[in-house]
C-alpha cells in the first residue's frame, strides 16, 4: 500500500469515526480556570476590545445608511459630510482596536502556552525525581513478580 492510499485511508477513518463524546467534566473547567486566572485582566481587555471592534463594524453600515437617506430626503451637505468624517473616524478606531486586540491575544496566547509548557515540564520533573525511589530490576512491562520467581 503507498503513502498516498495509507494517508487516505487515514483521513478517511478519521472523518468517519465515531467520536468519543464525553461531558465536559467540572473538574477540567477549574483546571482552566487555574491557568486563566492570573491572566484575568488581560482576557477581559481582550473580550471588550473585541466588543468594541464589533460595535464599530456594525455602526459603519448603519451610519451609510443614514448618509443615503440623508442624501435622499433633503441633501443637507454639511450632514453628509460629518457622517462621512464619522465613518472615517470609525475605520480609523475599528483598525487600532484589530491590531492591539490581536496583539494582546498572541501575548496572552504566548504567555498560557508558557504557563502549560511549565506545568508540564514540572510535572515531569517531580516525577522523574520520585521514579528511582521505586526502582526495582525488573522487565518493562510491569511484570516484576514473574521475573523474580523465574530467576530463583
Amino acid at each position: 500500500m503507498s503513502m498516498e492510499t495509507t494517508a487516505w485511508t487515514q483521513l478517511h477513518s478519521v472523518i468517519n469515526a465515531e467520536q468519543d463524546r464525553r461531558p465536559f467534566a467540572l473538574a477540567t473547567l477549574r483546571r482552566i480556570g487555574a491557568f486563566a486566572r492570573p491572566h484575568r485582566r488581560r482576557i477581559a481587555l481582550f473580550v471588550l476590545l473585541g466588543m468594541g471592534t464589533a460595535l464599530l463594524a456594525v455602526a459603519t453600515p448603519v451610519l451609510a445608511g443614514w448618509v443615503v437617506d440623508t442624501i435622499v430626503s433633503d441633501g443637507d451637505e454639511g450632514r453628509v459630510v460629518r457622517l462621512a468624517l464619522l465613518i472615517a473616524l470609525i475605520a480609523v478606531a475599528e483598525a487600532v482596536l484589530g491590531i492591539l486586540g490581536r496583539r494582546l491575544s498572541a501575548t496572552l496566547g504566548e504567555h498560557l502556552i508558557l504557563d502549560l509548557r511549565t506545568a508540564v515540564f514540572d510535572h515531569v520533573q517531580r516525577d522523574e525525581a520520585t521514579a528511582h525511589l521505586d526502582n526495582t530490576p525488573g522487565p518493562a512491562d510491569g511484570t516484576r513478580g514473574e521475573a523474580v520467581e523465574e530467576a530463583a
